[in-house]
């Protein structure tokens, strides 16, 4: 069986990246009616067999300054087990599949107050009630690893979206002008999960 092991960034105050990318979607794009908020988060992401020593890296990312800036991030250490391996290589060319059920995992330690849903604060917070929530990880194709660093995108949709995750690719996969802004199919892969 595979672990997997994340460290996830988020922005303690306003993140201008997702703010602008956000309002961009809204008003350009087919389907912006129906974003409610843009999040984000960055994830480094690294897989090992179970039963192998768990390597100190998260803690050296947390301790390097490159990866985690505690005066400006939260940042959450969480781990997956029964992980469907690493997204490089051949695995990467199957953009849109689903991410593994449970992922990111379980949170071994956070800066965030016990309680919480550390990812939910991590990518924003709490979406209102009803809403369609969308999480979309894009991570760049090619990479030989071990490490894999991306973002998690969070699209807050509104309830009456019929097709959230059609409604999501849209509004992320850049495939025209008029469609898609954060995700470039040409050089990176991305996996999604439907929250709400």
């Amino acid at each position: 069986m595979i672990v997997q092991t994340t460290l996830m960034t988020g922005h303690k105050g306003v993140d201008l990246h997702a703010e602008t990318a956000g309002r961009v979607l809204q008003r350009n794009l087919e389907g912006g009616s129906h974003l409610l908020s843009l999040n984000r988060a960055e994830y480094h992401t690294f897989w090992r067999e179970e039963g192998a020593d768990a390597p100190d890296s998260v803690q050296r990312m947390l301790a390097v300054g490159r990866f985690y800036n505690p005066n400006k991030h939260h940042y959450a250490h969480l781990e997956l087990e029964g992980s469907d391996g690493p997204w490089f290589g051949p695995a990467a060319a199957r953009r849109g599949e689903a991410l593994t059920e449970g992922w990111p995992g379980s949170v071994l330690a956070t800066d965030l107050p016990e309680g919480d849903d550390v990812v939910s604060c991590l990518l924003g917070g709490l979406p209102p009630p009803g809403a369609r929530v969308v999480d979309m990880v894009a991570f760049p194709l090619g990479e030989e690893g071990p490490l894999l660093s991306g973002v998690v995108w969070r699209l807050v949709l509104a309830a009456d979206t019929s097709d959230p995750l059609a409604a999501a690719d849209l509004l992320t996969v850049a495939r025209s002008a008029r469609q898609g802004l954060l995700v470039n199919p040409h050089m990176q892969g991305w996996r999604t999960a439907l929250r709400g």
